[in-house]
Formats: structure tokens, C-alpha cells, sequence
């Protein structure tokens, strides 16, 4: 007779013993055994996006599945939430770890473990390419698809050692941190003077390294990722490969054949990297800032402003009937979620290569405005094949939401870049600089296409991106070499 109770008391408790949810977020100290453990799945989270993240602001954004952004509204994201947090497991469960009260620099990626059917190993997060390394706006984007029987962004892959692996992650991670700020600075150095050299002693080979020089630095930076340089030899490597790549090609890559053929190798080297090996790109000392949470792989505004130059450059030397082609090439590059995944850039591109072709061809207002018209839908079926092929970006996202979610986007990335000016002291006085830099070479005659076109360009980009110190800063500087460049190249008939 006991042993018939028993078994019935055993049969008649099974929330008990299985749980009943499909999935379940809960919040555990850093400390927890579950992120040690090896049934798990294992990832680093990272909890916020700018300088600094709070932990009201993260478990915001852990519910909302909104990444919040520390320049507006004290971090905390808009929306309202997806999920609440569980007090016990469910068959598939999210376990993780936030800051501490008060405020922090990001700097820190905080552990995420996930259990259930299908987790062990390695956690990766289809919106950042980067294995292991998991955006806090995923967690209750994932939740709600396992809960609807959906494919989830964040999935498990079996790995060897993947705590490991992890540390060795985050310690690459913060070198690159480290290391940004001074290959940003070794590039700016090597653009002052070499642009002071060129202005100095109208050589046409030191305005032609002074123009490349962005471009070579970029690169660099890639290529030494790629070989598994340490940030901190990448920042020398920068230094050496940026200045001397763009000293030796300023002296070798005339225009037309030599200088158009290293522009395409360029854009197709950094496009071929960025499809096919994103980490890549993501872990150089110049490019996205996946630490941060602000752009975790692809094209930056910093990066889509200086390699703005020579993508016109390479437009104009294509000449005027195949300019359209090759604008439309590099937009696409740019803009795809597989490449760059900059839709900004996007419509950027394609205001700067629209106003050099309507320059180079000297057309009537009528034709000029029956084609921005046709660049408006080259830019919305752009959009179109990549979300129907699969993509994904916030451009996608506000196109696919009709004209009002188009308007709320543009609006939030307005207050984003007003909230971005006024931050700090010195990010107003470098948008100040760098806004003075580009009227002055907006007054100067004769007048060039080729920077009409970048400079209307760059007036988009104030509109449409979100970072206007980065694009007036870098805008200046590139919009000097590209000046330069027209100066020492168009009169001989070379560019245009």
C-alpha cells in the first residue's frame, strides 16, 4: 500500500520534475555556478550601447528587447516590455548576469548561459556575427520565438573549452578597445601632415598620398586583424603599413588605369572580408566597436565617411556612363546586412555619386530631379532585395514599416545626433571644428565635382546617421585630401 501512495504522489507531481514554459529569462549574480557549468551554453552579453551602462538601463533593455544608448534617456530603451523575468527554469532558459547598481563604463561584457534542448558549447547571436559574444536585445527576442515555436537569433553551437575560449574572447576584445583610440589617432596624425606637406609643396604625389591615406590605414588595420596581430602591433602596423602604403602609392597610382584599378582592389578586398570573415573587420583597431554595442560588425560612420572619397574618386575615373553602375555596386556593398549593413550609408552613397553624375553631366533641373527620383528607388529596391534575400538592418526594418515608421526612425536618429553634440564639451567643439573645416572648403573656387558631391553627401549623412562629431570630424579631414586630390588632378584631365 506505501508503495502504491508513493508512486502515485511521484505520477501526480510533474511541474515538478519537468517545467511547463518553453522558455524562461532569469537574472543571476556573475557569481552563479550555472555560468560555470558544463551543461550550458555559454556567450558574453553585452548590456548597452555608448561610454557608459547602469543596471536599471540594462535589465530595460533585457525586457524591452531594445538596446538602450547612454547619451538619451539615462540608457533606458523605448518600447514597451517583451518578457518578464521567471522565478524558475523552463525548457529552455536564459540565464544572466547585469551590472552592479549605479553607473559604469562599458567596458565589461557580463556572462549570458542558456540550458535547454539544442544549448551547449558556444552561444552565438545572429546580430553580431561574433561567436560567443550576444546582444542584450536578442535575450527576449529569442525567449518570445522559442515561446511561438519560431527560430530564435541566439543558438548554441557545441565547442571545445568554450569558457575558454570566452576569456580569451573578451581579453582580445579589450586590447581592441584599447588600442582604437590610438590607431584613430596615428590616422589622423598621418592625414595633418600629410595634407600640410601637400598644401605646402603642390606635389601632385603627396596630395595623391594624402588622399589614400585614409584608405590605407583602413585597410591595414583589416589585413593585420586578419594575420592575428595584437592590437597593440596593429596600431604600429597601422602606423607603418597606413603612411608608407599611402606615401608608395601616392607616388605610383596616377590616374586613370593604375589609381582606379587600387581603388576597386580596395572596395573589394574590405567587401570580401566583411562577407565572408566579419570578425575580421570587428576586431580591428579601426572599425565597428563591438564592445560598446554600437555597431558589431560592417561599416561604421566613421568608415563610410572616409571611404567616401574614394568611392567617388573611383565613380569619376569609371567616366560618366559608368558611374551609375559603379554607385550602385559600392551602395549595395555598403548597405547589404551581409557586407556592410550601413544603411545610412546607403543613402548616402547614392546622394554623392547622384550629385556627381548630374555635375560631370552638366543636366537641366528637369533631368536632375527626374533622376534623384530614380535614385530614391535604386535606394528602396536596394532595401527590398535585402530584406527579401534574408537581411536584416534598421533600415529594413523602419522600410518594411510603411512612411510613418520611416519618419520615427529618422526622428529618433535626429535626437540621437543632438543628444550625441551636446554630450560632452569636447564632442561639441570637434563637430564645431570640423563643420568650420568643411564650409571653408565649400567656399573655394574654382569649384570641383568631386567635392560638391562629398560635401552633399556628408550634408545627408547628418540627416540620416546618427554620430555627426565622427562625420564632421573625419568629414573634414577627408574632404581636405579629396580637395587636394581635384586640386593637383583636375586640370590635367585625369579625374573628370
Amino acid at each position: 500500500m506505501l508503495l502504491i501512495v508513493a508512486l502515485g504522489v511521484v505520477l501526480a507531481a510533474p511541474a515538478a520534475a519537468a517545467p511547463t514554459e518553453r522558455a524562461a529569462v532569469i537574472v543571476r549574480p556573475a557569481s552563479a555556478p550555472v555560468f560555470r557549468s558544463p551543461r550550458a551554453a555559454h556567450g558574453l552579453l553585452v548590456v548597452g550601447e555608448g561610454a557608459t551602462v547602469g543596471r536599471r538601463g540594462a535589465l530595460a533593455s533585457l525586457l524591452r528587447g531594445e538596446m538602450g544608448n547612454a547619451i538619451v534617456g539615462g540608457g533606458l530603451p523605448g518600447g514597451k516590455p517583451l518578457i518578464s523575468l521567471s522565478q524558475r527554469p523552463a525548457a529552455v532558459t536564459f540565464y544572466v548576469a547585469l551590472p552592479p547598481p549605479g553607473e559604469h563604463h562599458n567596458v565589461h561584457r557580463y556572462p549570458i548561459a542558456v540550458v535547454g534542448p539544442g544549448y551547449d558549447g558556444l552561444l552565438s547571436d545572429s546580430s553580431t556575427r561574433l561567436p560567443g559574444l550576444i546582444s542584450i536585445a536578442d535575450v527576449a527576442r529569442s525567449a518570445r520565438d522559442l515561446e511561438r515555436g519560431e527560430r530564435p537569433a541566439i543558438r548554441g553551437a557545441p565547442a571545445r573549452d568554450p569558457l575558454g575560449r570566452l576569456a580569451r574572447f573578451d581579453r582580445r576584445l579589450q586590447r581592441a578597445h584599447d588600442a582604437r583610440v590610438v590607431a584613430t589617432l596615428v590616422l589622423v596624425v598621418w592625414l595633418i601632415v600629410l595634407c600640410v606637406a601637400a598644401l605646402l609643396t603642390r606635389s601632385p604625389a603627396l596630395s595623391r598620398a594624402a588622399f589614400l591615406v585614409p584608405s590605407t590605414c583602413v585597410a591595414s588595420a583589416v589585413a593585420l586583424s586578419a594575420l592575428g596581430v595584437s592590437p597593440g602591433g596593429a596600431v604600429v602596423g597601422v602606423a607603418i603599413a597606413g603612411g608608407g602604403g599611402a606615401l608608395l602609392g601616392g607616388a605610383l597610382l596616377r590616374p586613370r588605369l593604375p589609381l582606379a584599378l587600387a581603388l576597386a582592389a580596395l572596395f573589394a578586398f574590405l567587401f570580401a572580408v566583411m562577407w565572408t570573415r566579419p570578425e575580421w573587420n570587428a576586431l580591428a583597431v579601426i572599425g565597428p566597436h563591438p564592445d560598446g554595442g554600437g555597431r558589431f560588425y560592417g561599416i561604421t560612420n566613421q568608415v563610410e565617411t572616409l571611404l567616401l572619397p574614394p568611392a567617388l574618386v573611383l565613380g569619376a575615373l569609371a567616366g560618366v556612363t559608368l558611374l551609375p553602375l559603379v554607385g550602385l555596386v559600392l551602395a549595395a556593398g555598403v548597405a547589404t546586412s551581409r557586407i556592410g549593413a550601413d544603411g545610412g550609408g546607403l543613402v548616402v552613397y547614392l546622394a554623392g555619386f547622384l550629385v556627381l553624375w548630374v555635375r560631370l553631366r552638366a543636366l537641366p533641373a528637369r533631368r536632375a530631379a527626374l533622376a534623384t527620383a530614380v535614385a530614391a528607388g535604386a535606394a528602396l529596391l536596394l532595401v527590398g532585395l535585402d530584406a527579401a534575400t534574408g537581411g536584416s538592418s534598421h533600415v529594413t526594418k523602419a522600410v518594411g514599416g510603411g512612411p510613418g515608421s520611416v519618419l520615427g526612425d529618422l526622428g529618433h536618429r535626429l535626437h540621437l545626433s543632438a543628444a550625441s553634440i551636446g554630450s560632452t564639451w569636447n564632442n561639441a567643439l570637434l563637430f564645431a571644428l570640423g563643420l568650420a573645416g568643411l564650409v571653408v572648403l565649400a567656399l573655394q573656387r574654382p569649384r570641383s565635382a568631386l567635392l560638391d558631391a562629398y560635401l552633399v553627401a556628408i550634408a545627408v549623412s547628418f540627416v540620416v546617421n546618427d554620430t555627426p562629431t565622427d562625420v564632421a570630424g573625419y568629414g573634414g579631414f577627408a574632404a581636405l585630401g579629396l580637395w587636394l586630390l581635384a586640386r593637383s588632378e583636375e586640370g590635367r584631365g585625369r579625374l573628370e
